[in-house]
């Protein structure tokens, strides 16, 4: 089996930040380089670098400026001289090196989680994006949903699924643990934390879902950045709607406050956590009752599916594109108002001793990656015989 070089391009790879695509190559590169493979991950500068064993990263400079990065990504794929090479559809990095003759580059695929035009993004960014996937040899995307949307936003030929997954062996149901780290902040009206406090300094005294909230007040854990598109201004609407019946813990991600920061009235019942590493993940879906997205767009919804392999039933918005897909198998309610919710509440969530895995088979890491793979051999047997 002849190997080939391939080269994924991601601004955003971090050792320990999460995200969609991020955590789709960090998924992959290992698995690629298990199968004899030579892969490179190309990225930009950051506080908390990756390293991934056998894989070889390369760093740029960290800019905000977009062109510049694109060139720099060019020159570094023209040098590199890959085989395969792959980026998000977002950001549209591999933009300039995909303007290349064909003869002078190599194939480019680009995987599209959700389009820039769904999520009303910069019109510099939508143009770049449609750009790309006209220019792109072979177009993928990570979700049923994803697919349908990209193809109606950019009047392409409706893309290749390929189905993100979870780390199975990671994302499990097993008994509840506390963390070994993260921190409770406070929150400042621009989104920054006024107060931390490290989660493993407060011993018996940590917040839901890992501790009680009394009252007999539901567990709900909500993962996301406080943007429209996560739906921040729902949540707040909804946890002074629930005040009575739920505790309502915020994993937060780090990003300019993009919606308002008005958490007035729920400091009680909202608690909010940041920079919980990986391997605490689990413990935290496991100790909730549900978790809950008010999500308005997700190309996949990797945290969803994290809750759902953990055994943790989720409540998603009816109009939630993902949904069917995620809740194929069962797993949890959609809702339309807080009166849907209260009426779920009220029943109560599964027993944690009693439950099982409910995300469906085919969202798995090793599927993707095999699906992946041969895409990329195809891509290369062409270029080769062209």
């Amino acid at each position: 089996m002849t190997a080939v070089r391939i080269a994924l391009v991601h601004r955003d790879l971090h050792a320990t930040t999460r995200g969609g695509i991020g955590t789709l190559y960090r998924a992959l590169a290992p698995r690629l380089s298990a199968a004899g493979h030579e892969i490179t991950l190309i990225t930009q500068r950051t506080p908390d670098p990756l390293a991934l064993k056998g894989i070889r990263v390369i760093t740029l400079p960290r800019t905000d400026d977009l062109d510049s990065h694109r060139q720099a990504v060019d020159q570094t794929l023209a040098e590199l001289a890959p085989d395969v090479v792959e980026c998000s559809s977002w950001e549209a990095e591999t933009l300039h090196y995909s303007r290349r003759p064909a003869a002078q580059r190599a194939p480019v695929v680009v995987r599209g989680d959700l389009s820039a035009a769904t999520m009303r993004a910069f019109g510099h960014l939508i143009t770049a994006e449609r750009e790309l996937l006209h220019t792109a040899e072979t177009v993928l995307a990570v979700s049923e949903f994803a697919a349908t949307d990209l193809a109606t936003a950019y009047d392409i030929p409706r893309p290749t699924v390929v189905a993100n997954g979870v780390e199975r062996d990671h994302f499990h149901p097993a008994p509840a643990t506390p963390p070994a780290g993260g921190r409770r902040i406070t929150l400042a009206a621009d989104a920054t934390a006024a107060t931390s406090q490290p989660l493993a300094s407060m011993g018996r005294s940590l917040p839901p879902p890992w501790g009680d909230p009394g009252d007999g007040r539901s567990r709900l854990v909500w993962v996301g950045k406080t943007t429209p598109m996560k739906g921040w201004d729902h949540l707040e609407h909804l946890a002074g709607e629930l005040v009575d019946l739920a505790h309502i813990t915020v994993l937060l991600g780090h990003a300019s406050a993009l919606s308002p920061i008005t958490l007035s009235g729920v400091e009680d019942t909202v608690t909010i956590v940041q920079d919980v590493p990986s391997e605490d993940l689990p413990g935290f879906y496991r100790a909730a009752d549900f978790l809950l997205s008010t999500s308005r767009w997700e190309g996949f919804g990797l945290a969803i599916a994290e809750a759902l392999a953990c055994g943790t039933p989720v409540l998603l918005p009816a109009d939630l594109g993902t949904a069917p897909e995620l809740l194929a198998t069962g797993g949890g309610h959609t809702y339309r108002t807080a009166e849907d919710l209260r009426a779920i509440l009220t029943t109560g969530a599964t027993p944690a001793a009693t439950r099982t895995s409910m995300l469906p088979a085919r969202f798995d890491w090793d599927t993707a990656a095999a699906t992946t793979l041969a895409i990329y051999r195809t891509l290369r047997e062409e270029t080769v015989v062209a």
